[in-house]
């Protein structure tokens, strides 16, 4: 079945269709999940909840198309289905506001962020498994979780994130800053040196 006729199948609500379209992208839609989810239970119920409004909301993506101005290019079907899938992530947080903002007992002082944490974020991400990434991640609090993936993954701006979960760009920031630094707290205690 060619990308035409499962979008055709899908539009028409056709099981196979649906079915072929689950499968072709569970594996890359379960990866995003995990990035926002504190374990594979909770990324397989966000996961779920994004195909189901996926599914029942098909005719969103063709429409995104046939609106776009002749001079842009069409959104691709993996790229609507990922920014679905990142919306249910992001409504299981508010879904789930009490448990998902709370707010740290970090505080990132001057000194610290100079000290043992030295070592970029790049560096780390690169000699480290992607499996301990997900584990450093899963051990972030929620908030900072979501703001992470949202700003250093999905390449959203502060403003769109603020925007989305309804918090202050400085919210973000500094959100930003104190998961970047439990990041690599997270990473440096997993690494074995």
């Amino acid at each position: 079945m060619n990308e035409e006729e499962l979008i055709s199948g899908c539009l028409k609500h056709e099981r196979s269709s649906q079915r072929a379209l689950y499968e072709i992208y569970f594996s890359k839609m379960m990866h995003v999940c995990i990035r926002y989810a504190k374990n594979q239970q909770e990324a397989k119920s966000i996961l779920l909840d994004g195909f189901k409004n996926i599914f029942n909301g098909f005719r969103i993506f063709t429409d995104v198309n046939a609106k776009r101005k002749k001079d842009s290019p069409p959104v691709s079907l993996e790229e609507w289905i990922k920014k679905e899938i990142v919306a249910s992530a992001i409504r299981h947080m508010h879904n789930n506001k009490r448990e998902y903002f709370v707010s740290s007992t970090v505080s990132v002082r001057d000194s610290e962020k100079q000290s043992s944490f030295e070592i970029s974020d790049e560096k780390i991400i690169h000699s480290v498994d992607k499996q301990i990434i997900i584990k450093a991640l899963q051990q972030l609090t929620p908030s900072y979780r979501a703001i992470y993936n949202l700003h250093e993954v999905e390449q959203y701006s502060h403003l769109e994130i603020s925007k989305l979960l309804d918090i202050s760009e400085y919210a973000s920031k500094d959100s930003l800053s104190k998961a970047k630094f439990n990041l690599r707290k997270n990473l440096t205690q997993m690494v074995p040196k």
